[in-house]
């Protein structure tokens, strides 16, 4: 959609009018994600506000050429169905000065809190964008963070929670894929007691009831993610 974008200006020819274009009236927003009813929400969101403007809506594959070929907005909109983290680190690495807003449905899951310690300077949920996305923009874009009431609350309760370790996400992982406790130990080069201890741990730290829950409350925060197996 944006190929033709400002593809032979010299990078630093960008840079200055991406500048000047921040010190002006509009605020420059680039919405990244896969979901194009998302984007709607967002253009129709940013079309009535008259100090900013909707310069892209890119795809999580896109992401990393679209940047390149000149967008450059002052604010980036990401939501967590991108790989936040290192989206955001790749994005800093070309320009230092991009803020980014992380829109999730659940602000304290793992891919979220990895989004905002990679830098995101905001954390808004998908159910307040209607009402707080216009404010969020603003204040990121002059330099503020932003991160709303239930968001703030979510973030603080899932720090609040211990994290899991290495291993411990290996044996969840594990466990998954529906390994028992004795092929869990035969791979990771341990005992059955040991694995069960891991186990006992990780149903604590994520308060899950049950192996099952545990599988299903890692994968919904993010903690693991659900592998493809051959046939």
């Amino acid at each position: 959609m944006f190929a033709n974008v400002i593809q032979r200006e010299p990078l630093s020819a960008r840079l200055a009018d991406a500048r000047e274009a921040r010190e002006g009236v509009l605020i420059r927003v680039l919405s990244v994600g896969d979901d194009p009813l998302v984007h709607e929400g967002i253009r129709a969101l940013l079309g009535a506000e008259r100090d900013m403007e909707l310069v892209g809506e890119v795809g999580s594959e896109e992401f990393d050429s679209i940047h390149f070929m000149g967008l450059l907005p002052a604010v980036v909109l990401m939501g967590t169905d991108v790989s936040c983290h290192g989206a955001i680190a790749r994005l800093h690495a070309f320009d230092p000065s991009a803020r980014v807003i992380v829109i999730a449905s659940r602000c304290g899951d793992v891919r979220t809190r990895r989004a905002i310690d990679a830098g995101a300077h905001g954390c808004l949920l998908s159910s307040n964008v209607r009402g707080a996305l216009a404010q969020a923009i603003r204040a990121v874009a002059s330099g503020r963070r932003f991160i709303d009431g239930d968001s703030a609350v979510q973030l603080m309760q899932s720090r609040a929670e211990e994290d899991l370790k290495a291993r411990e996400i290996q044996v969840l992982e594990l466990v998954a894929a529906g390994k028992a406790n004795k092929e869990i130990a035969f791979e990771l080069s341990t005992t059955e007691g040991t694995v069960k201890n891991y186990v006992k741990r990780i149903l604590g730290k994520l308060h899950a009831s049950d192996r099952t829950h545990a599988v299903v409350i890692g994968i919904a925060r993010g903690i693991i993610e659900i592998r493809a197996t051959s046939a």
